[in-house]
């Protein structure tokens, strides 16, 4: 049930420095968006912990003169099992196909629609900076050159999973 209003959200572990939170505020309320090809995070079994995580896997916002889309921190994950273990190619090629669902999704409900993977800002969680190569090679193949992308090196959702994205995207249009 999507009715508690759980936001797009991404938490990830760093090897050392300070606790880094930020978060956004509005009085729109966003529309929450969720994949099909993945069980929502607040369902998955409890293998994965005590307690499931609460986020959606995107929020469509409404702004004067525009809409925001904000997509959650994705990985290979199909259902709620991780896919494509120790091959950071595939991992990439799989959270790709991810968010693009999830883009479809917001495009459904969008008033503006003409939202693009190949337009979102993405910021890439690497769990080894040494694939920040593969990774590079594998989105500007599967999204061409013209990329706003910033990579980090983090402790991703899950230990066997060595990518995980986050993308925001801005469509303008009259209200």
């Amino acid at each position: 049930d999507r009715s508690f209003g759980a936001p797009a959200a991404c938490a990830l572990g760093t090897r050392e420095g300070p606790l880094i939170l930020y978060f956004l505020a509005s009085r729109n309320r966003p529309q929450l968006i969720e994949n099909p090809r993945q069980l929502s995070a607040w369902m998955y079994p409890e293998q994965y912990g005590p307690r499931s995580p609460l986020f959606s896997r995107a929020s469509l916002l409404p702004l004067s003169g525009g809409e925001a889309l904000f997509i959650s921190g994705t990985a290979s994950i199909i259902g709620h099992e991780s896919c494509h273990l120790g091959d950071i190619s595939a991992q990439t090629v799989e959270t790709l196909s991810n968010i693009g669902v999830v883009v479809e999704q917001a495009n459904q409900q969008s008033r503006l629609k003409g939202f693009a993977v190949r337009d979102l800002q993405f910021k890439v969680f690497l769990r080894n900076s040494m694939d920040f190569s593969s990774v590079q090679r594998v989105m500007t193949e599967v999204l061409g050159p013209e990329l706003d992308v910033l990579c980090v090196q983090a402790d991703v959702c899950r230990a066997e999973l060595l990518v995980e994205i986050e993308a925001v995207g801005f469509r303008n249009g009259a209200d």
